[in-house]
């Protein structure tokens, strides 16, 4: 049985690689590559490549996932409209499989990509709290500068029927259902699913992929999220996007299913990208929690939530 242990990339196109580049720069990747049709940014973790942006009309292409062995790309070929094994052009090399997921969604299943040499980020900063003091004669001088992105963390798609979809993450990549959110006058109408990784007992994030329930011609991302330092790097990376006159959507904030700190952006053609720290981990014995999709359920504190916050691209 597959079952996927990481989110490593996902892939966007846009007619502006330039445009591309210099937003995930202020928003603290690292640019990994260069061709005239691609660019690849990564982040200060050992993913060689964690955003691809190829040059076209703008859209999202695909997410990729780390499959658990080799075999498991054999098996994952396969599948009903599953490619065959294929040689990985991009940095890192490796091999992948592409899946056709639910709505032609496009998840790339890879293995054997060459790590990359990790990148330094400042330490994370101590904290005296009011009973526990843990910073003496230390101290708080973070700089001014790009929230530095450590990982990708997790991406939301919207789907035609989440319900459907849930079941192919479960029966197709292995993931299991963390928290589910209905409609607040239905409970067996599902509005999104929270699906994370199955480790075992080795930890986990709350959710590496969110199944949203779309609607006819809004059936696309709708965010990616990408892991920095602490919540001082998520307040610190919001003032430096908002210097720079780059779009802000919601934030800064915490989630409640999650525990995220957060923060959203609009890339320049309109998709959002999240900043976000001090996440939940879980183990494979955490049972699925069930609940209403209520305002106090998205957020425990932060600013009230804009109109087009679900809106898939917003120019």
């Amino acid at each position: 049985m597959i079952k996927v242990q990481d989110i490593v990339y996902c892939i966007y196109r846009s007619p502006d690689l330039d445009k591309m580049a210099a937003f995930l720069t202020d928003f603290g990747m690292v640019e990994a590559g260069r061709e005239p049709n691609r660019l690849f940014m990564r982040g200060a973790g050992s993913h060689p490549v964690i955003n691809i942006t190829e040059k076209g009309p703008a859209g999202f292409v695909a997410v990729g996932m780390l499959a658990g062995s080799a075999a498991e790309l054999d098996e994952a070929a396969k599948l009903p409209g599953a490619s065959a094994v294929e040689t990985i052009d991009a940095p890192g090399g490796g091999k992948r499989v592409r899946l056709s997921g639910p709505d032609g969604f496009r998840f790339d299943l890879v293995h054997g990509m060459e790590p990359a040499k990790e990148l330094p980020v400042r330490a994370p900063l101590a904290i005296n709290y009011a009973w526990q003091k843990q910073r003496v004669v230390d101290l708080q001088r973070p700089d001014f500068e790009p929230a530095r992105i450590a990982r990708l963390g997790h991406c939301v798609l919207k789907f035609s029927d989440g319900d459907a979809a849930v079941r192919w993450l479960k029966g197709t990549l292995g993931m299991l259902v963390t928290d589910r959110l209905h409609l607040p006058d239905d409970r067996a109408k599902t509005l999104g699913t929270f699906m994370r990784l199955d480790r075992g007992e080795r930890p986990a994030d709350h959710h590496t992929i969110f199944a949203l329930q779309g609607q006819p011609g809004d059936l696309n991302v709708h965010h990616t999220s990408y892991e920095v330092q602490d919540p001082d790097a998520v307040h610190i990376g919001h003032q430096w996007l908002d210097k720079k006159g780059w779009m802000a959507e919601w934030g800064v904030g915490r989630h409640l299913l999650g525990s995220q700190v957060f923060d959203y952006w609009r890339s320049p053609d309109g998709y959002i990208f999240e900043h976000y720290a001090d996440g939940d981990l879980l183990t494979d014995k955490v049972q699925p929690g069930d609940y209403p999709a209520i305002p106090e359920n998205l957020a425990q504190w932060g600013p009230e939530l804009g109109p087009h916050f679900f809106d898939s691209v917003r120019l």
